[in-house]
């Protein structure tokens, strides 16, 4: 929402405390940095009569803004193909960029998919005027003062942020895993009925798990299936809002809570940033406190595996890539790649596995997702509560391998629903309120899990192959047509190149989006 007083202009992207007049009053008496660190998650614009421009980020950095200089002037916006337009700017490929998203399914640092333009980062206040940019950054976690271990702490944090977001008409998205349970066992605490929204197919255990659930506790629950003329339908618009940095893998996120239909008037609750109280990156015990005994060995040899575990082209494919994007998926272009990355943990293992979950999982990946939530309805999540994440980093990781604390929180506010089972759990029938010894061995994972995903039938569907068919010269400039053809040849016999080819369809949407 935009307002102007006088010659001051403010937009507010997400949410936060006060009234958009609120918070412009505030700046003017008060200046920028009294809006730094709201509680909410947001982006403020503050613009002039006189050309100055004021962007202020909130600490987790996940409500996504751009910006370019050129010619002495800001371009800036939460759309880059608007930025790219208006500034005169000519389309060129930010190749580590378009690497990092070939890899990791999400960009790092303040990139975008063009070397000019950049994301404003998180916990940031970027000036400009008289021609000139001033920027200063703040890192969340490096802000936090060292507390006693207090789970229960994070716990009386979580539900004071979910009474404080709820309102008269929450709604929450609710699956098997963890975190829309550990909100839901904090919804039923505080005597809320929330209208539930579950995506999926019958099968699906997320499905069975969450209808159990709703059945319970005698809750609204609203079950959403997505048909693959709904994704080529709101295609375009997805690709736009991401810039073109959102695979199409996970377009679902855009989709379901469309189609629910959720009152404008209702808040919606999803468990983004729920596994910042885990270890989301090496969940397996023993052997992650093992090793952050050698963090910079551990780190190198954890990142090389694991952007050589799935790649989205073959070595033999590379050759029919446009050369600087091959480069970024040689080997030489991976060990480089894992470098940064092992960088970007600052030279611990576990902790440092959890800082780049936050500082460049969330503000990339994630806050994607959250765009396409806020695309249709007023979401919210608990866990980017400051006094939340405070708590839940000054736990030692004993409390986050295994999911231990979101088992406390769970048993804390609604012991009942411990009574239904966890995804790859040890009991087939409900969830321990501790992970037992070895929980992430095979051994350990009794409990099937039938995914939701539809992504391998839907790339094998005679209608994908013939849009890929038919637009796949649009991105002539990365990929070898005939190498395309190659790899839809192969997926429909059976090898799951899903991956490659939400990649390609991806990059496919982004060139419509920058040449319509």
């Amino acid at each position: 929402m935009t307002i102007q007083l006088g010659d001051h202009r403010l937009t507010r992207i997400g949410y936060c405390d006060g009234s958009e007049p609120e918070l412009l009053g505030r700046f003017l008496r008060e200046g920028s940095r009294s809006l730094a660190t709201l509680e909410g998650e947001y982006t403020l614009v503050i613009e002039s009569g006189g050309g100055d421009v004021t962007v202020i980020t909130s600490p987790v950095g996940a409500s996504h803004y751009f910006y370019a200089e050129r010619h002495g002037r800001l371009f800036h916006g939460d759309q880059v193909a608007e930025i790219l337009r208006h500034s005169g700017l000519d389309w060129r490929w930010n190749w580590p960029a378009l690497g990092d998203l070939c890899q990791l399914e999400n960009l790092t640092d303040n990139q975008t998919l063009h070397p000019e333009i950049h994301r404003v980062p998180p916990g940031s206040i970027l000036h400009f005027t008289d021609g000139k940019l001033t920027l200063s950054s703040e890192r969340a976690i490096d802000r936090i003062p060292p507390a006693p271990a207090d789970p229960d702490e994070a716990v009386e944090a979580l539900n004071a942020a979910v009474q404080r977001l709820a309102g008269d008409t929450p709604y929450l998205s609710l699956s098997g895993g963890f975190d829309s349970r550990v909100i839901l066992a904090s919804m039923l605490h505080l005597g809320l009925r929330p209208h539930l929204i579950t995506m999926g197919r019958e099968q699906a255990t997320d499905v069975q798990v969450a209808r159990r659930m709703a059945q319970r506790f005698d809750l609204p629950h609203q079950l959403i299936s997505l048909e693959l003329e709904e994704f080529f339908r709101h295609a375009p618009t997805i690709s736009r809002i991401t810039n073109g940095t959102k695979t199409a893998w996970h377009w679902h996120t855009y989709l379901y809570p469309l189609k629910a239909a959720i009152p404008a008037e209702a808040t919606f609750f999803v468990g983004t940033l729920g596994e910042f109280a885990r270890s989301y990156y090496f969940d397996r015990g023993w052997l992650g406190r093992l090793a952050s005994l050698a963090p910079e060995l551990a780190l190198g040899r954890f990142w090389r595996m694991k952007l050589a575990r799935h790649p989205t082209f073959t070595p033999e494919e590379l050759p029919h890539l446009a050369p600087e994007l091959a480069g970024e998926l040689t080997p030489e272009g991976r060990d480089h790649r894992a470098g940064r990355l092992a960088d970007l943990c600052h030279g611990t293992f576990l902790d440092g596995l959890t800082r780049y979950y936050f500082e460049q999982r969330v503000p990339n990946f994630y806050a994607n997702g959250i765009r396409m939530y806020r695309a249709s309805s007023a979401w919210r999540s608990p866990f980017h509560d400051r006094r939340w994440i405070e708590a839940i980093w000054n736990l030692p990781d004993s409390w986050k391998l295994g999911s231990n604390w979101h088992r406390h929180a769970i048993a804390r506010n609604c012991p009942e629903l411990l009574a239904f089972p966890e995804e790859n759990g040890f009991d087939r029938r409900r969830m321990l309120t501790k992970a037992p010894p070895l929980y992430w061995t095979p051994p350990m994972r009794r409990a099937r899990y039938v995914s939701y995903d539809l992504s391998a039938d839907w790339y094998r569907d005679p209608r994908m192959h013939a849009f890929l068919r038919e637009n796949g010269g649009r991105i002539g400039d990365l990929v070898d047509p005939a190498l395309l053809e190659r790899i839809l040849e192969a997926h429909a016999a059976g090898t799951d190149r899903t991956r490659t080819l939400a990649f390609l369809l991806t990059m496919i949407f982004w060139k419509q989006v920058l040449t319509p």
